[in-house]
């Protein structure tokens, strides 16, 4: 299961080992308390239906979580979308830790992203080389097909010329 530094496996061909698919099994069938096969059709066929339809055109109000409003953390979701696509987020790990641990948690699979891991220092002087380095690491390591950048609130908010 471990990953072997001179031959890094894309987290796309990684997770579909046996090792893994045994531990997400396993994992699910524990600690999960997921539904049967038959409920999650059930519910599927249900969202289908007009009786769904007329509850949600219903709705007077909408409560919104900011914390799954994040744009960045979107940009990195879609990036996922594409095969062979690493996300790369020009701004701090937290950030980073934090998307891979909401799209994780969400999705009941691992989730790869890099960070070009800016801190205070390069909030004040800029991030660009943060940037190319982490660029460079990021497709040396990886080898990724493409690598999406997207930035994160600090990046925007001081106004980083690369986040351009």
């Amino acid at each position: 299961m471990p990953q072997n530094p001179e031959r890094i496996v894309d987290h796309l061909d990684l997770f579909k080992q046996e090792e893994y698919r045994k531990l997400f099994k396993n994992k699910r069938e524990q600690f999960e308390g997921a539904h049967t096969d038959a409920e999650v059709e059930r519910v599927s066929e249900w969202t289908k239906s007009w009786e769904y339809r007329e509850k949600n055109f219903a709705r007077e109000a909408l409560t919104v979580n900011p914390a799954k409003g994040c744009q960045p953390v979107g940009a990195m979701f879609a990036a996922l979308g594409i095969q062979g696509t690493l996300p790369f987020v020009q701004g701090s790990q937290g950030c980073v830790a934090y998307f891979r641990t909401h799209l994780s948690r969400h999705y009941k699979e691992p989730c790869s992203a890099v960070s070009s891991s800016m801190t205070e220092d390069a909030a004040v002087f800029g991030g660009l080389n943060n940037m190319i380095e982490g660029l460079e690491v990021a497709y040396k390591l990886y080898k990724p097909k493409m690598i999406a950048v997207c930035t994160t609130c600090m990046a925007e908010v001081i106004g980083d010329y690369s986040s351009y």
